[in-house]
């Protein structure tokens, strides 16, 4: 939980989610933690834990994973009032027993305990289904044997693997260990032209903190198995907010799609490297420290994936607060209001403009940026207009989902 649990005036109203997890596993419950931080308001995480310490296929390891076990830990987390359970395992994959074995164990556990339920790779068909997917590279930390299964029971499901990279890894401890270059070095090896995705198939592996960077890189999303579980519970707990920072699933949202067009748009028709938009509008999980939607010319970085500035502390954006019309930097090095260093220095823009997003309550809510990096440049009329443009279409897309009303 994070500090928006001290806003709250009791539990009661939070939407309380179940996992049960591995033994052994010492990734998800932190991750899961981290990327739901920032709803900490909204929903509360519980834990219930079967035995689970190798992943093989000898029918001792397969055996850790019995309907029975599964459901008894299913009714502890139901004693504290769930509104759904799941089994954040990937078992259903790779045992041999098929996805049957996942469905007839979310039967068994809605049958005893009342409570709606899901699994791993349940939820990683429904995300594959959803972005329509037929194609993908598969990472896992396993050994050959539970690989092959993991591809067989997705191909029953009609999606095919076109490639899979594996760490030869058995024991739990160690692949929850696993350092996070080696992931990203599994991810690219994972990755092919013929792969419209990547899988991560374990929820011990910790893949989710690199996801955003590894997406960027590698130019597709990656579907992580800790990050698909948690999609699947916000899913049918009702949570319908964009989560920043943990890769595309979490992040989608058809509001910010159109958002993502508008900025795509403006960068084009300026020839502008970057083109940012930041708005708080805490309903739906967005605060200007993050980027809300982002386009980015080839070669340039994105700024979504940091957010470590305080950008209402910014000369810029105090600039934009008192004169309430467009900032235009033709020269950001010897510009009057300073820009950050660190926008300067690190990501090497050069030339930038600004405008502010006012709201009916007359107060700078956010701002959209346009940034040129390969030198200064002699913004035009007709720059200035099309920035003024996308401003507008931003409101029009925010008021016409209720997301925000602004001044007219």
């Amino acid at each position: 939980m994070g500090s928006k649990t001290k806003t709250l005036a009791s539990f009661k109203d939070l939407k309380k989610i179940g996992f049960i997890t591995p033994s052994s596993n010492t990734a998800l419950e932190p991750l899961t933690m981290a990327m739901t931080e920032q709803i900490s308001e909204r929903i509360s995480t519980h834990y219930s834990r079967v035995p689970v310490k190798k992943l093989t296929l000898g029918s001792h390891d397969v055996n850790q994973f019995q309907t029975q076990k599964m459901v008894d830990a299913a009714t502890l987390l139901a004693d504290g009032g769930m509104d759904a359970i799941l089994w954040n395992g990937t078992s259903g994959s790779w045992t041999g027993e098929g996805l049957e074995a996942d469905v007839t164990l979310c039967d068994e556990i809605r049958r005893v305990t009342g409570v709606p339920a899901s699994t791993s790779s349940l939820a990683q068909v429904d995300v594959l289904k959803h972005y329509g997917i037929k194609r993908f590279g598969l990472a896992v930390p396993y050994v050959e044997e539970p690989t092959r299964k993991i591809v067989e029971t997705y191909g029953k499901q009609g999606f095919t693997a076109v490639k899979s990279a594996l760490l030869h890894e058995t024991d739990n401890i160690l692949i929850g260990n696993t350092p996070f270059a080696r992931i990203k070095q599994l991810l690219r090896d994972a990755d092919s032209p013929d792969a419209e995705c990547i899988v991560v198939a374990c929820t011990n592996l910790p893949a989710t903190v690199v996801l955003g960077e590894m997406e960027a890189e590698l130019g597709k999303p990656i579907f992580d198995s800790i990050a698909v579980t948690l999609w699947k519970a916000l899913q049918m707990t009702g949570i319908d907010v964009p989560l920043h920072g943990w890769g595309r699933l979490l992040r989608d949202n058809p509001v910010l799609a159109e958002l993502e067009q508008i900025m795509a748009t403006l960068r084009q028709v300026t020839d502008g490297s970057r083109t940012t938009l930041r708005i708080d509008i805490p309903a739906h999980n967005c605060q200007v420290d993050t980027v809300c939607a982002e386009a980015v010319a080839p070669g340039i970085a994105e700024l979504k994936l940091n957010s470590s500035l305080n950008q209402r502390s910014l000369a810029t954006v105090q600039w934009l607060e008192a004169e309430r019309k467009p900032l235009v930097q033709n020269d950001c090095a010897n510009a009057a209001v300073k820009p950050p260093k660190a926008l300067m220095q690190v990501y090497g823009v050069k030339a930038q403009m600004l405008i502010g997003l006012t709201s009916k309550d007359d107060e700078v809510i956010g701002w959209i940026s346009v940034h040129y990096v390969p030198g200064t440049r002699l913004w035009s009329d007709a720059d200035v207009a099309a920035l003024q443009t996308a401003a507008d279409r931003v409101r029009q897309v925010l008021e016409q989902h209720s997301w925000a009303s602004f001044a007219q």
